[in-house]
């Protein structure tokens, strides 16, 4: 009997040590990098407003952000990996369209359809590609609205002459409008950012904000200069807290300017691993 008691308890220190082991082997199972994506993003203000951005997937396709606490949402809408159109609703009103063209993998064009500021606004920005990292491309400036048929003429735009580096971030870039000229300096990090590895995100969105802060990986500072009819300078610095796989956890961003005063926002980003 003895015997057999020792016997039972040896099998159950066997089953208990394997049973710990699996446990183990698969905690320690490496995360693969390229399958991480940002959850929820938070933005607080100075005056400590909150603002919260959730995110749906389909794998590291993006289908979805909503705007928590509000009924506004953008969809987006792939073809194989290529984003070729996105929506922003408030509500069931669709009132801002974004819809892309693509020659061997780039955005050549970029036509908006905006109903946000009373009738509906419709224009195409155009991505001329002088070279792997030279781009010129037009952005929106200005119309005339006339609300009795709510229709926008006499559009307006800004010129934009960015360029690129080979990592997929931006060096600087021009904007010129009616005489007012724009220049502006980036620097990044080397570590990961939010959305680099959401699928088709940084093709439609790299060139989006002149302020730079959607990039491959995370901008540190930018500085602009602006002269013409009005003079003067805004910047931007930035101080990232990583997880373990180099993405940004925590972003505290000190933005100055020649004619508002200092101000800093903190961003929050949350991912699925």
């Amino acid at each position: 009997m003895k015997k057999l008691i020792i016997s039972s308890l040896a099998l159950f220190a066997i089953a208990s040590c394997s049973s710990s082991d699996d446990n183990a082997s698969e905690q320690s199972q490496p995360i693969d990098p390229t399958t991480i994506v940002p959850t929820k993003f938070t933005e607080i203000t100075q005056d400590n407003q909150t603002y919260v951005t959730e995110f749906k997937y389909d794998g590291t396709k993006l289908l979805q952000t909503n705007d928590v606490g509000t009924n506004e949402k953008t969809v987006y809408t792939y073809n194989g990996d290529l984003i070729v159109k996105t929506e922003d609703f408030e509500g069931t009103n669709i009132v801002y369209t974004r819809e892309f063209t693509y020659t061997n993998g780039r955005v050549t064009t970029e036509k908006i359809t905006n109903k946000h500021s009373g009738g509906t606004l419709v224009y195409t920005k155009n991505f001329q590609y002088l070279s792997d990292n030279h781009v010129k491309y037009n952005e929106y400036s200005s119309s005339t609205y006339n609300p009795s048929t709510g229709a926008h003429t006499d559009i307006k735009s800004t010129m934009y002459d960015v360029y690129l580096s080979n990592n997929g971030n931006l060096i600087s870039s021009t904007a010129t409008y009616e005489g007012q000229t724009r220049n502006y300096t980036y620097s990044y990090d080397g570590q990961n950012n939010p959305a680099k590895n959401i699928k088709g995100f940084l093709k439609i969105n790299l060139l989006l904000s002149p302020e730079g802060d959607t990039a491959n990986n995370n901008l540190v500072t930018m500085h602009s200069t602006y002269s013409g009819s009005t003079n003067g300078q805004t910047s931007a610095s930035s101080v990232h807290t990583y997880n373990s796989n180099n993405f940004p956890t925590k972003t505290v961003t000190t933005y100055t300017s020649s004619t508002f005063p200092t101000n800093a926002h903190t961003y929050l980003t949350e991912y699925n691993k």
